[in-house]
């Protein structure tokens, strides 16, 4: 095994003189994507007021979206803003699972964690604007002096760039620290590595996915409120 930083390509194809690479971070996404739309209609069909034990781990899954808006942003964003942070949460985190199955989690390539964040960002600022409207939301950055102006237009511009190198980093650490140890241990990796794979592939995953919504909702709060 070698230490490989960049996103691997599996395939490219031309539009109109246009080149697009396909990247292996893309095609798992794809495959996610797939899996969830498969999945959801199963999973929540034939529903009951006696829950069985696959309908109370849905409900627990539901419960914890909703109790992560709620008891952050009102009762008032449980239908608008649960079925975001749902669906980000679900799909980070299965991103950041794929280690466990061997293969490298989308989430350690920029591009992907960058436009996570962008998708953010807008939500964050449109809710604002929906909030406060057009002229509240851009009297937002003249406040509380209108020559602080130059720092609110900073401060908005690093909402993304936290959330995009916070995921990026943390989930780029542990894919390298991992490769490292398979090239220093080489035919005797296949003991010591599966207690990390766990820590990395699983238990940081899901405290990065954990991260990324909170902050996601602590900055829409942040926002309305300003």
């Amino acid at each position: 095994m070698h230490l490989n930083l960049n996103a691997h390509e599996v395939f490219e194809f031309t539009v109109s003189n246009h080149t697009f690479v396909v990247t292996m971070s893309v095609i798992l996404q794809w495959v996610i994507v797939a899996v969830i739309i498969v999945s959801v209609p199963l999973l929540t069909r034939n529903l009951s007021k006696i829950p069985s034990k696959k309908q109370t781990v849905i409900e627990g899954v539901v419960n914890l979206f909703n109790g992560l808006v709620c008891s952050n942003l009102g009762n008032e964003y449980k239908k608008r803003f649960v079925p975001f942070i749902g669906t980000l949460g679900i799909f980070i985190v299965m991103m950041n699972i794929t280690g466990l199955f061997g293969f490298a989690p989308s989430t350690k390539d920029i591009n992907v964690t960058l436009t996570l964040a962008l998708i953010a960002a807008f939500v964050i600022n449109a809710n604002s604007i929906a909030n406060n409207g057009l002229g509240g939301y851009l009297h937002g950055y003249l406040k509380p002096f209108p020559f602080m102006l130059p720092m609110n237009i900073i401060e908005k511009l690093t909402i993304p760039l936290s959330l995009c190198l916070r995921l990026f980093i943390n989930m780029l650490v542990g894919v390298v620290f991992m490769e490292l140890i398979y090239i220093a241990m080489g035919h005797f990796a296949f003991i010591l590595p599966i207690p990390l794979h766990f820590f990395f592939d699983l238990f940081v995953a899901v405290i990065q996915t954990y991260v990324f919504i909170i902050l996601t909702i602590i900055f829409t709060k942040t926002a309305v409120e300003e």
